[in-house]
């Protein structure tokens, strides 16, 4: 009988140390678990900081990068212009580049910029080539561009095609 009391002791310490092992098992793979989510949540984290900012300056620019273009166009400098251009123009340099394009003319607007399917180019002069710029793809702003184009177009006169045989000067 001693016997096989020293075999149900030596059980319960087996089964005893066995659930001390299974408890501290548990605590590490815890505290491990805990740190895992969190360097993956700071490294998801940056991730999202580093996008593109919505606005950026530039000075280096081309048309072709703007897919279905719209000008708006207080002063219309030197560019040569794709032909599913839509311009509507106050001043214009030079006629002959808007011939075969669809253009309108409307004294009253204000601002050059350039108008694309997803982005839009925000000119701080004359639209011409490498004239500093700010690109902006902000859902917000496309739409107040959009109905300034859309209004401006509705507004606007057709320029005759003698019109854009000469030359206005500013």
């Amino acid at each position: 009988m001693k016997e096989n009391l020293f075999i149900l002791d030596s059980v319960s310490l087996i089964v005893g140390d066995g659930l001390q092992m299974d408890v501290a098992a548990f605590i590490i793979g815890l505290i491990v678990g805990v740190i895992t989510i969190g360097i993956a949540i700071e490294i998801g984290m940056r991730r999202v900081n580093k996008n593109q900012p919505a606005t950026r300056p530039t000075h280096k620019w081309s048309i072709e990068e703007i897919a279905n273009p719209r000008i708006i166009a207080e002063n219309m400098g030197l560019l040569e212009l794709p032909k599913d251009a839509k311009v509507v123009v106050n001043q214009y340099e030079n006629g002959a580049m808007l011939k075969g394009i669809e253009v309108k003319q409307h004294s009253g607007i204000r601002g050059n910029f350039i108008l694309g399917d997803d982005r839009a180019l925000i000119l701080s002069g004359p639209i011409k080539q490498d004239e500093l710029g700010i690109w902006t793809v902000e859902k917000e702003m496309l739409e107040k561009l959009n109905r300034y184009f859309n209004d401006s177009w509705e507004k606007a006169t057709p320029l005759l095609d003698d019109e854009s045989d000469t030359q206005h000067p500013r």
